[in-house]
């Protein structure tokens, strides 16, 4: 198995069997609430993921342009343990302000203060994913792919487990889902400042004295994280608005807003896709910025991932009824019709995040949080005019109206800067052959000839596509080059 294989497998483990595991329990959270509760829960993760990006200051982001600042394991390890200390900090102060508001985040989150008994859990939660996030990232920007994946399965194990227990003793309520998931969490960041403590340990040799906390070092790391919270915050706010704004703008509220969550949820697949590029590409890409290769390689990164984007996006709409029909339960299948939504709005983010690479390799998160600040307003603008009309449909074309504008706009600046040569007509093709299935889609009727049929144009695909790629030189090229960096 080669090196590139086993990274993907390691973040794979690490990372994308999390969002599986949550994917794999949609049945059960299906089968014990009903959509108003699981809006509940879909809020607070929307209030978890907000709370988060504000602990950790944007430095996650940071990361990628300024790990590699110095190559020296004395600037590492300052620059490590000087980001630890200020987010611990900064973790311990919103806590408190957290607790102390308790009663009325219930009610701004989900139009209810009965759910302030979940807000302690979630205050751990919080803290605790905030540690082991920043330790992932770390070890991302490392490529310490194994740690990463150790790291990452303890706590799906754990949370499988315990999410497991739940199943068969009846006890799968709003509370014990955020106590489990708080469990989890606390194992985790544990786990987490073990990894970190190591990792410390490596950097420190007999040429230097340790440096524990390092003001010139954290200051620019947090300018630029700091520049990138509008953006990130932005960025979020293009993601899980329309769920927020469904609870308060739509005739069924919380109903509504479980209905398009648990669409935009089997839609999410996609991510699955995405989050690969992210986790093994990106800190490649930073690495080989300067390489006269560099250029070639995004392209090709870009054409690939919209082919494979393409046809992955195609499986999961046309397979949409299936999936609803075996796995999800009955009172939740108005949500087929939303499938295209989280399929499109994922696939058309993993579209923006390569776009994105020349900002990073620039330092330019200005262009970054503008451009993404936009689209969140453009988001939310849509949202307040469509969903009173058309409900759930309008928060799903909001949401991919939102994504094409910052896609498109990002298109224009990163080759007016960088001239990188990305294919938009490649682009354009996919989404409309998307959104044209989409809409076929909703004439199909369920069946198991038509499945079978469905069945045959999958087998299809996979010859054709398999046929392609054996074919295909320029693939065989980003292999190669892909694979010779990784040994370097």
């Amino acid at each position: 198995m080669n090196r590139y294989l086993k990274k993907a497998l390691h973040y794979f483990a690490g990372n994308l069997f999390n969002k599986i595991l949550l994917f794999a329990f949609l049945p059960i959270f299906t089968h014990f609430m009903i959509p108003a509760e699981y809006a509940v829960y879909t809020n607070f993760l929307i209030f978890i993921s907000f709370a988060e990006l504000i602990y950790l200051m944007g430095i996650q982001q940071a990361l990628f342009p300024y790990f590699y600042e110095e190559s020296s394991n004395e600037y590492k390890y300052s620059l490590v343990s000087s980001i630890y200390i200020v987010v611990t900090v900064v973790g311990i102060l919103l806590s408190v302000l957290i607790g102390l508001n308790g009663q009325l985040i219930s009610q701004l989150v989900v139009r209810e203060s009965s759910y302030n008994n979940l807000i302690p859990l979630i205050i751990v939660i919080i803290f605790s994913e905030s540690i082991y996030g920043l330790t992932l990232s770390i070890l991302n920007m490392m490529e310490r792919s194994t740690n990463y994946a150790v790291l990452g399965g303890i706590k799906n194990l754990i949370l499988l487990i315990l999410f497991l227990y739940g199943t068969f003793t009846n006890q799968f309520t709003i509370y014990m889902v955020f106590l489990f998931m708080m469990i989890s969490s606390i194992i985790s960041a544990l786990l987490s400042l073990v990894n970190i403590r190591y990792i410390l340990k490596s950097f420190v040799d007999k040429s230097f004295s340790p440096k524990v906390f390092s003001s010139k070092i954290l200051i620019p790391v947090l300018k630029f994280g700091l520049v990138m919270i509008p953006g990130t915050m932005a960025m979020l706010i293009l993601r899980v608005i329309d769920r927020y704004m469904l609870t308060y703008l739509s005739a069924n509220s919380l109903h509504d807003t479980g209905i398009y969550a648990t669409g935009y949820r089997v839609g999410m697949i996609m991510q699955l896709l995405v989050t690969i590029v992210s986790l093994v590409f990106f800190p490649y890409a930073m690495r080989i910025a300067d390489r006269p290769e560099a250029k070639k390689m995004y392209r090709s990164l870009f054409n690939y991932y919209v082919l494979i984007g393409s046809v992955l996006g195609i499986l999961i709409i046309l397979f949409s009824n299936e999936i609803f029909m075996i796995f999800i339960d009955i009172k939740f299948h108005a949500a087929i019709r939303i499938v295209f939504v989280g399929v499109i709005s994922v696939y058309l983010l993993g579209v923006f995040n390569i776009l994105n690479i020349g900002f990073y390799i620039k330092k330019n998160a200005k262009n970054i949080t503008f451009t993404v600040c936009l689209g969140a307003v453009i988001n939310i603008l849509l949202n307040y005019y469509l969903i009173p009309l058309y409900g759930v449909l309008g928060a799903g074309i909001a949401s991919i109206a939102a994504y094409l504008f910052i896609v498109f706009y990002n298109f224009i600046k990163v080759e007016k800067k960088m001239g990188i040569g990305f294919k938009l007509s490649y682009l354009i093709f996919s989404v409309l052959a998307l959104l044209g299935l989409a809409f076929i889609n909703t004439f199909i009727p369920s069946g198991i000839q038509f499945t079978l049929f469905k069945i045959l144009i999958l087998i299809f695909i996979i010859m054709t596509i398999t046929l392609y790629i054996k074919k295909n030189e320029k693939f065989n090229r980003l292999k190669q080059i892909y694979k010779a960096g990784m040994n370097k």
